[in-house]
């Protein structure tokens, strides 16, 4: 176990790449508990920016919660809202969150993406989380599929929208991450236990600086 984290408290939150066995769920906290962090992770499907604060039930397609590495269990299938991310930095006292949101967002299948309604989901996360450290992780590739209708150039284009919108946090590209065309998936955006191990760990490594100077900078909530 490697001591680089030792002291810091992560709390994750995301949507359904950290809701389900052999996804970032599995990935994340296994990895940086390896590190010394002390990891809790909540993952609901189909979830945006904004139902992180102003609670939203889903459509019941998977929550769930890990703290640290403990086995993970079946998701909750029922209708649930996210927690709202106020209550989860009083319950927890992060140094740190990390937002895995994106996919969720970029209107997949339609037009356009709207960048005002974006904002206002992004802004309305980042208020919330206010002054607590925080790094977001945009989405990576995916493959076409009629289902989802995920292409590289939305991909891209969300991107680059969640780059100039996501101050103050730090802004992690998942498209940086891997090489397009490199990521497998099962449905068009869910990757294979394969690809999101590979995205896990390029995700790991990316943040870790990161996460390093947050733990020296600034000390968890107030107990």
């Amino acid at each position: 176990m490697s001591a680089l984290l030792a002291g810091l408290t992560l709390l994750i939150i995301g949507d359904s790449h950290v809701t389900f066995k052999d996804s970032l769920l599995s990935v994340l906290p296994d990895e940086f508990s390896k590190q010394g962090a002390k990891v809790v992770t909540y993952g609901v499907c189909s979830s945006t920016a904004a139902d992180w604060v102003v609670p939203n039930p889903n459509n019941g397609c998977g929550a769930a919660q890990r703290v640290g590495d403990e086995p993970i269990g079946a998701p909750n299938m029922k209708p649930a809202s996210p927690p709202p991310v106020t209550g989860l930095i009083e319950k927890w006292h992060p140094n740190v969150v990390m937002v895995i949101l994106g996919d969720t967002m970029a209107s997949y299948g339609q037009n356009a993406v709207s960048k005002d309604w974006l904002d206002e989901q992004v802004k309305t996360l980042t208020y919330a989380i206010g002054k607590t450290s925080c790094i977001w992780v945009g989405p990576t590739w995916g493959q076409y599929s009629p289902r989802y209708g995920k292409t590289d150039q939305r991909a891209t284009e969300m991107a680059t929208l969640l780059k100039s919108e996501v101050a103050p946090c730090t802004y992690i590209d998942g498209t940086q991450l891997m090489k397009q065309g490199s990521v497998n998936t099962i449905d068009g955006i869910h990757a294979t236990p394969a690809s999101y191990k590979e995205w896990g760990d390029a995700i790991v490594k990316a943040t870790t600086p990161e996460l390093e100077k947050m733990k020296d900078a600034a000390p968890a909530a107030a107990q």
